[in-house]
């Protein structure tokens, strides 16, 4: 089996609001979580939307994206690593993630790509 990629994802609970619905800082958080896995940013976006403020940043790399999508009102967030190549570090961009976002409670999971 050969490895092409890896997917790390998972649901962050108990997240400090402030930094959900803060969206410079958490253009600044996948910026860090872009260089912690090894990966070559091609481009940012983000949108905040309205109502409870949640806002989705996604990341485009060489490799694939990395992508958190927020909802302060519940401290919730969602969190999508994908990247391809063994020179990256999804697992260890997905954790600074989860630290950053101060989440007291979260699941993880890891799915391998491969080409068969």
């Amino acid at each position: 089996m050969r490895v092409v990629a890896k997917h790390v994802f998972g649901s962050l609970y108990e997240c400090d609001e402030k930094i959900l619905s803060n969206i410079n800082k958490l253009r600044k958080i996948v910026k860090e979580a872009v260089k912690i896995s090894n990966s070559k940013l091609i481009r940012i976006t983000s949108y905040k939307f309205g109502g409870g403020g949640g806002i989705s940043i996604i990341a485009i790399v060489a490799e694939s994206h990395i992508s958190i999508h927020t909802y302060p009102e519940y401290k919730y967030a969602l969190v999508d690593v994908f990247i391809c190549g063994t020179h990256t570090k999804p697992e260890e961009a997905f954790e600074y993630i989860v630290k950053e976002l101060k989440a007291k409670n979260y699941n993880k999971k890891i799915e391998l790509r491969n080409l068969e």
